[in-house]
């Protein structure tokens, strides 16, 4: 048999078969077991076998017995029944919606942030921070800012738990200082402002497609697969950008 290709009769086949009946990823459902997708993929190409402790959690997680997880018939149908409603899943439908929102909220408070950052610079830059209410407007955009950064240190540690890399943490610094200390290093001016502007956005950008593609797809982001499918349109759950994922 091809190293791709999946008897509809192995082990492999039903565990797969069990996964996508229950709308779960190879992604998703290694954060349920607290193991590698990889170790998964292995057990669905028959590479590899699970353990009785791993085939005991998977028919938990699923709400059936590990007879029926190794695609025997139950020898009580009515008891069976009966279990997996006490022991069914949530649909992961919420979460991959959840999932989106985060995404979706990290990249929009950045850029909240960045806009917040330039404009104390300006108030700062130009001196007017003693003058009418620019005192009043510069406390406002500080609390605001630090808001926003709660809420984005939250996003990373989500980001982290899914097995985040920490090249994220340097492109949030980076972006905090290109929108606060560095403009006013360089003087202040409008070409000073202008660089860190796009250098903070550049930052950001990056920032938020590699939350992006952790949380939804558990992987690091591809830069070359995400250019070709820039509205995502396409599952990129495994190496590819062409297919879902096994």
């Amino acid at each position: 048999m091809a190293p791709d290709q999946i008897s509809t009769n192995s082990l492999g086949a039903h565990l797969r078969a069990a996964r996508l009946e229950r709308g779960l990823t190879q992604g998703q459902l290694s954060i349920r077991l607290g193991i590698s997708r990889q170790a998964i993929s292995k057990w669905e190409h028959d590479r590899s076998q699970p353990d009785l402790e791993n085939l005991q959690n998977i028919a938990a997680l699923y709400g059936m017995s590990v007879d029926e997880l190794l695609g025997k018939p139950p020898a009580d149908k009515a008891i069976a029944a009966a279990e997996a409603t006490r022991n069914i899943t949530p649909s992961e439908g919420a979460r991959i919606a959840r999932d989106r929102r985060r995404a979706g909220a990290y990249t929009v408070l950045s850029g909240f942030l960045i806009g917040i950052g330039l404009s104390l610079c300006t108030i700062v830059g130009t001196q007017r921070a003693a003058a009418g209410d620019a005192p009043y407007l510069a406390f406002a955009l500080s609390v605001a800012a630090l808001l926003i950064c709660l809420k984005l240190f939250e996003y990373t540690l989500e980001y982290r738990r899914r097995g985040g890399s920490r090249v994220l943490f340097a492109l949030q610094l980076a972006t905090v200082a290109l929108v606060s200390v560095v403009p006013l290093a360089l003087g202040g001016t409008p070409a000073a402002m202008g660089a860190c502007a796009l250098a903070a956005v550049a930052c950001s950008i990056c920032a938020s497609r590699i939350v992006a593609w952790r949380l939804l797809y558990q992987r690091t982001w591809n830069v070359r697969e995400d250019f070709r499918d820039p509205l995502g349109r396409r599952w990129h759950g495994t190496g590819t950008h062409t297919t879902r994922e096994p």
